[in-house]
């Protein structure tokens, strides 16, 4: 495991998002991104319902959280991206969800997020209504990774935290 992500999950165990959710989803990384296995990991060890996601480049955007059983539970996918081997029936809805981990490409000191375009976290945060109770987003970075400002487009959904190697910092309360 890479020495910034053990950080994180320090950070990320003492603010206790993992040991106060039941159902968490994290993403398998790819293209540089800040690992989440030590994450998962920990979640894992506690009894915690872990989850991934899977997408349908096909079905505008669609994505899915399925359950995380270990690392036989998951295979490449179309992206090259490891996804779960599950069945689409035992897929949990983003409601159910205590907590998302989410990867990125930039944040910003106000919890704007820039992911890698695809829009599908986007689209699965957008069928959450103003005043709905939502999952946690916490993003997951390396400290490089701040930027002073992001361009916001109305569709996008700030994230509560933030977990660098550096600090764990919520952006609400």
């Amino acid at each position: 495991m890479e020495r910034s992500a053990l950080a994180i999950l320090g950070h990320v165990s003492s603010a206790e998002i993992i040991q106060n959710s039941k159902n968490i989803a994290f993403y398998l990384p790819i293209k540089g991104e800040i690992s989440s296995w030590p994450l998962i990991e920990y979640a894992l060890s506690l009894g915690k319902n872990c989850y991934i996601p899977k997408v349908f480049p096909n079905n505008k955007r669609g994505m899915w959280f399925l359950p995380y059983r270990g690392k036989d539970s998951v295979q490449q996918g179309p992206f090259g991206i490891l996804e779960p081997t599950t069945k689409l029936g035992d897929a949990i809805r983003p409601s159910e969800l205590d907590a998302i981990f989410l990867p990125l490409v930039a944040y910003d000191p106000e919890g704007n997020r820039l992911g890698m375009g695809g829009g599908y976290y986007d689209t699965v945060l957008h069928n959450f209504k103003r005043g709905q109770e939502r999952p946690d987003l916490i993003g997951l970075a390396y400290n490089f990774q701040q930027v002073a400002t992001l361009p916001i487009e109305k569709w996008d959904k700030k994230l509560d935290a933030i977990a660098t190697p550096s600090y764990f910092r919520r952006f609400k309360d």
